[in-house]
């Protein structure tokens, strides 16, 4: 199998009409007809410019195997005159990535997951929208109790753009809504001081949170790590990170209790990272892309919980698959997933 050429869209769509996501959406061709798809966030301002660079990143491997995926990641995320790949490049190389993982499993008629080392099929699952503080109460009521309904049996909740007493309320709120047994994840969004940080911890302390996400501002591993010590919950961080040596930096300065990789790393640095925060005893979860990073965090054993952000769901015929507080990964081959040509249609930028 060689790759022949790609095609790229840029889109926005909305789910339920409560989230909006842009996207850049890659068709990964093939030689032998077979299509690698991916997909990766960007905006109004970068969508076209994220597409074509992607479009020209794929002319550089024209001709290579997308199967050997190891081989790929090296060409795509290797430094270049000693500067690290970075930025919107880092996000392009992992659209492409991603779609030879899809390729590869296609191949071989495996799930991704099963190529990335296959621990199990489903994955505990959290909400991840929808939750954030304002509006009527009566109106996030309803939304806990659908989303409960649905399946889900842990939530998330954006609080960081809030000030610190409406944070606080509001998460007493939610946990008061959604019953002792569900687990609530709070996000400071990179909001907090330490000291805020800290008082919200105490604060919230006996509502049992399942953690609290980004207190701080994620350059400030002094303070990531002085929250991390002093609080009884347990702490997530590194969503912002795109190399694999800021995660080291992370789990050596034990700043971070659990820890986050976004889709930038590629599956094959997300796995790099995986294997490093085990060595460290972590556990690692997902930054959006559940379509695609479900996949590895199902494929580790010390994956923790997918998170659902559903931005991307109406990319794809496939709906989201909950039952009993788990994400109930796709049978089929590579991803699994098959692209909603409608949507990619009406909705093009």
């Amino acid at each position: 199998m060689k790759i022949t050429g790609c095609a790229t869209a840029a889109v926005r769509v909305t789910y339920e009409g409560i989230i909006t996501g842009t996207h850049v959406v890659l068709r990964l061709r093939t030689d032998e007809g077979v299509e690698g798809v991916s997909y990766v966030r960007a905006n109004r301002i970068t969508a076209r410019p994220l597409a074509l660079l992607v479009e020209g990143m794929v002319d550089e491997l024209a001709g290579r195997d997308p199967t050997r995926t190891g081989e790929v990641y090296d060409d795509l995320f290797r430094e270049v005159r000693g500067a690290p790949v970075s930025g919107l490049e880092r996000r392009a190389a992992s659209a492409i990535e991603v779609a030879c993982w899809d390729l590869a499993g296609k191949a071989l008629g495996r799930p991704v997951r099963d190529l990335m080392g296959g621990w199990r099929d489903r994955v505990p699952v959290s909400a991840n929208w929808g939750l954030m503080p304002g509006g009527p109460p009566d109106d996030l009521a309803g939304h806990v109790e659908r989303l409960l309904a649905r399946g889900f049996r842990a939530l998330k909740c954006p609080v960081g753009g809030a000030p610190l007493d409406t944070a606080i309320a509001h998460v007493r709120a939610v946990r008061r809504y959604a019953g002792p047994d569900v687990r609530i994840i709070v996000d400071g969004n990179f909001r907090w001081t330490p000291k805020q940080a800290l008082r919200f911890a105490r604060a919230t302390e006996e509502l049992d949170l399942f953690w609290i996400e980004d207190p701080v501002a994620h350059h400030d591993l002094a303070g990531l790590r002085r929250v991390s010590e002093s609080i009884a919950q347990d702490t997530c961080s590194g969503e912002a990170a795109q190399h694999p040596d800021e995660f080291r930096r992370l789990l050596e300065g034990g700043c971070s209790d659990i820890v986050m990789i976004d889709q930038d790393l590629g599956l094959t640095g997300f796995l790099t990272v995986a294997h490093l925060a085990a060595c460290h005893g972590r556990q690692v979860v997902n930054h959006l892309a559940p379509e695609v990073l479900g996949q590895a965090v199902a494929a580790v054993p010390n994956g923790k919980i997918v998170g659902l952000v559903p931005w991307g769901q109406p990319l794809f015929t496939e709906p989201a698959r909950i039952e009993d507080g788990d994400l109930v990964l796709p049978d089929g081959p590579g991803l699994g997933l098959t692209l909603d040509e409608d949507v990619l249609r009406t909705c093009a930028l």
